[in-house]
């Protein structure tokens, strides 16, 4: 078994993809991008990154939101900032949103 954060996993559910994702994640908190894009930040494929992303995000260590042409894919902890600011600021926009959860979390590292 190995944790990864609070969450423990089987050691044959984590690949290398995975674990640089997880890195990744860890160090660029604030990403909200499509697997293509990641994967281009981590010299992958998109169908590597998304693969591994989606398994990723049925263990809850990103989220997935459904947006056009593609998917996007956002580090759990900034998921949870956005969808609170949303809900204690309905009339802020994206933009300004994400720009908040950058610095929040800014501040936390």
């Amino acid at each position: 078994m190995a944790r990864i954060g609070k969450f423990i996993v089987r050691d044959s559910d984590i690949n290398r993809v995975k674990l640089e994702l997880i890195t990744f994640f860890k160090d660029n908190p604030g990403t909200v991008d499509s697997a293509e894009r990641i994967g281009m930040r981590l010299g992958r494929s998109r169908e590597e990154v998304e693969k591994s992303l989606e398994e990723l995000a049925e263990h809850g260590i990103c989220y997935k939101i459904q947006a056009r042409p593609q998917p996007i894919y956002v580090y759990y902890a900034t998921a949870r900032i956005l969808k609170r600011l949303a809900e204690l600021a309905p009339d802020l926009d994206y933009a300004t949103q994400l720009e908040l959860v950058e610095k929040l979390l800014a501040r936390r590292a």
